[in-house]
């Protein structure tokens, strides 16, 4: 793996967060996912790629990718250390670990749950079918306010969705009496509950976790073609190159021309741990826009 590329992924994952500090915040809205890989120089079957990226919102959009043998709380922690801003995520155990995070769960993940749990010819009256109309009602609100100011869309937000997810926590505490637990149905309302409202404390939050699983499809999509890496050293390779395509593509450019424009450049320069003269390269600054598009 070009070192080039290498100096250019460290450089980006600074922008995420600045873990030479006590985790100070430099992109404080975030989302997570992960999903399994194949290296078969590993002594076991799978190992996980994780991904992080920053917001719809963010000035200067990053998306990275990171592979670990593991998919523990360790692996969020020593990526994001003291991170203490919004995470997105599908609220997997691991992200718990992070101490000073806010999480903030995704609801496209709650009416899933609800969805998978409607048994076959199910009345309308059914209680997965209830569980996936008010996850449905809360979509509605939210694409309403699509276009909104953040400041507009949080003060409609406690103003008509918070009364409705109050209404859905108490329904499903009052559901969980009456379901098996281990059933579909008791899976979904403890999954639920395992959320918050969050999505009601700032306006640029979102309710669902989509940008993350779009992120990570990248990957899943081209495992379907490449079906696995050799050893560590090609999936930490993979793990570069994603990151550094997708960033690009999230900031305008056009990821080959983007990569022949580092390799073209990059050589020249005396050092690769001048972070001023590398941060010249990024997919955000004038000269990677005015060459790479």
């Amino acid at each position: 793996m070009s070192s080039f590329f290498i100096a250019i992924k460290n450089l980006l994952t600074a922008y995420h967060i600045d873990k030479q500090s006590t985790g100070k915040i430099i992109e404080p809205f975030l989302h997570a996912d992960e999903t399994t890989y194949r290296v078969l120089e590993s002594k076991t079957q799978k190992i996980f790629y994780w991904t992080f990226l920053s917001d719809k919102q963010a000035e200067k959009p990053i998306t990275l990718y990171h592979h670990n043998p593991h998919r523990s709380g360790q692996v969020a922690i020593q990526f994001l250390g003291n991170y203490a801003g919004y995470l997105h995520c599908d609220m997997w155990q691991a992200y718990g670990q992070l101490a000073q995070a806010t999480l903030v769960g995704c609801w496209a993940h709650v009416r899933r749950k609800f969805f998978e749990a409607v048994p076959p010819k199910a009345s309308d009256k059914s209680i997965s079918k209830q569980g996936v109309r008010c996850c449905n009602r809360m979509f509605a609100l939210e694409k309403d306010w699509g276009n909104l100011s953040n400041e507009e869309r949080l003060r409609l937000r406690r103003k008509k969705l918070a009364p409705l997810m109050r209404e859905f926590f108490n329904w499903c505490r009052k559901q969980k009496t009456r379901t098996l637990p281990n059933s579909k149905l008791g899976k979904a309302i403890a999954y639920s509950l395992n959320h918050d409202k969050h999505v009601l404390l700032d306006g640029r939050l979102v309710l669902s976790n989509n940008l993350a699983e779009r992120a990570i499809k990248s990957l899943v999509i081209g495992r379907k073609n490449w079906l696995f890496s050799q050893s560590f050293n090609g999936d930490q390779s993979s793990a570069i190159i994603l990151s550094l395509i997708e960033t690009a593509k999230r900031n305008g450019l056009d990821p080959e021309k983007y990569l022949g424009y580092l390799l073209s450049n990059l050589p020249n320069e005396s050092t690769l741990t001048d972070k001023e003269a590398l941060s010249a390269y990024l997919p955000w600054e004038k000269a990677a826009q005015a060459n790479c598009r």
